[in-house]
């Protein structure tokens, strides 16, 4: 497979990777897909990315919705980042899993404020 891997910012370019998937669903019903790299084996010496084994595990939950745990570990060659990032990266924090849990937090609280059906109206004027 490939992918086109895209961060939303202009001083990010996008990676492409190419990878094999391999899912399997165990006796539990928990399914595991994991990913991983052929990149090396293209022989590309000006790759900037190489992406390491990935991939989630997915677990039906009782109430109807899935619970789903992924794990993304990519190496890359970060010489030409932007020196406005070169501290926030340097430090640990910049790809953090607690950083992107807010940010996707964030997002589910504006949606479901978006989609939320008992807010009143407002008043015409």
């Amino acid at each position: 497979m490939t992918a086109e891997f895209q961060v939303p910012s202009p001083l990010v370019p996008s990676r492409e990777n190419y990878f094999v998937r391999y899912c399997k669903q165990h006796c539990d019903g928990t399914w595991v897909v994991v990913d991983v790299s052929l990149d090396n084996l293209r022989g590309n010496p000006t790759l900037r990315s190489r992406r390491r084994p990935s991939g989630c595990l997915i677990q039906e939950l009782p109430n109807g919705y899935s619970k789903v745990i992924w794990v993304e570990h990519v190496e890359v060659d970060d010489r030409g980042m932007h020196g406005i990032y070169r501290q926030l990266v340097d430090s640990g924090l910049g790809f953090g899993a607690k950083r992107w849990v807010a940010t996707l937090d964030r997002q589910c609280k504006r949606l479901a404020s978006a989609m939320a059906s008992n807010m009143p109206a407002e008043p015409h004027v």
